[in-house]
């Protein structure tokens, strides 16, 4: 199987700070280690390779970690003539993220898909939409295979979900737990600057890895429940053999996260001996629900476990299935394979 990785963005972002985007970046390090040459970006992206400058990368959104510099430069891919092979139908699928840059841009990718309407029929073009809101033009989604990561609501036969995925080489496992709750608050202005100190990956990934829980939520405006729920932290906690602690998972839409272990998710905050430390009262029995992580105090006041009435044993089990979905489902591959599956099943209807 050919396919043609067409990033969809601002020309003068390619070599910039800005490169990175989380969903074109994870699909496709998921599509060339399941396939090798065989997938061809249209221009190297150069942040996904292992000859990447370390500095440049430390510049990128997320200083760098998870997903960049790690696949191999391979001298077999063919980015020669990529314009008449697009002409002459050369490619199987031609992939089309949008990048952040051109999120909500309707004028430029209607103008792009047409383009590749002349070569190719819309069953042959799969656009990946990875803007964190449900917005979307349904003129667009008609003419080809239509992904997107944030959707509010189910579009049988016209929106296919996806979301964030992590590569399977970062999953490790966790080292003795030495914190009731990783010292990371996110989204929050009051801690958020104060916690994420980490300059290299090692050290963010190993206070997950030494952490029984570690805080994470959605992105975005707290008000407004359809943007920002899919975000790397989820899969790095995961991967580091960390439990979330989802605050305000329980407001996710359905069909966003559609293969993220939500209802774990909020099963693990009912755990007994587990005191979040909360602004407001917490009591599990009534709610799970916390809000975003806005809602967490900070320092030593973040939360603690009474182990006189923690289950270890039990802890230790749904730790254990985690790590064992993420491999299965949460990798970079796991959802390469999920999603030519599922061009494989919308081609058949």
């Amino acid at each position: 199987m050919k396919i043609l990785y067409f990033p969809i963005i601002q020309k003068n972002h390619i070599h910039t700070d800005a490169a990175g985007d989380y969903q074109a970046d994870s699909l496709f390090h998921g599509l060339r280690t399941l396939l090798g040459a065989d997938v061809v970006d249209l221009y190297k992206m150069w942040h996904l390779y292992d000859d990447a400058d370390p500095d440049r990368l430390k510049k990128l959104w997320g200083k760098g970690f998870t997903t960049y510099g790690l696949l191999p430069d391979n001298k077999d891919i063919d980015r020669d003539g990529i314009e008449d092979k697009i002409m002459n139908q050369y490619y199987d699928y031609l992939v089309i993220p949008i990048h952040h840059t051109l999120n909500g841009n309707y004028p430029v990718i209607g103008s792009a898909l047409e383009t590749f309407r002349q070569y190719y029929p819309k069953n042959k073009i799969i656009l990946v939409d990875g803007w964190d809101r449900s917005e979307f033009n349904e003129n667009i989604a008609k003419e080809c295979i239509y992904f997107k990561r944030e959707i509010l609501y189910e579009h049988k036969n016209l929106i296919e979900p996806i979301s964030f995925s992590i590569p399977e080489e970062k999953i490790q496992e966790p080292l003795k737990k030495t914190f009731d709750f990783a010292p990371l608050i996110p989204n929050s202005a009051e801690t958020h600057a104060d916690t994420y100190i980490y300059e290299d990956e090692d050290s963010y990934y190993n206070d997950y890895r030494k952490s029984f829980f570690a805080y994470t939520c959605k992105k975005g405006r707290d008000e407004v429940i359809t943007e920002g729920w899919d975000c790397m932290r989820h899969y790095e906690i995961l991967a580091c053999g960390c439990i979330p602690f989802f605050t305000d998972v329980e407001k996710c839409p359905k069909y966003t996260l559609r293969r993220f272990p939500v209802d774990v998710c909020v099963e693990v905050k009912k755990m007994k001996g587990v005191f979040p430390g909360t602004k407001s009262p917490y009591d599990p029995q009534v709610t799970t629900y916390i809000g975003t992580a806005k809602e967490i105090l900070g320092g030593d006041k973040r939360g603690y476990i009474d182990f006189d009435k923690f289950d270890e044993g039990l802890y230790n089990d749904v730790n254990a299935q985690l790590m064992s979905y993420t491999r299965k489902h949460l990798t970079t591959i796991g959802t390469a394979k999920n999603f030519l599956n599922r061009v494989k099943q919308w081609n058949s209807k």
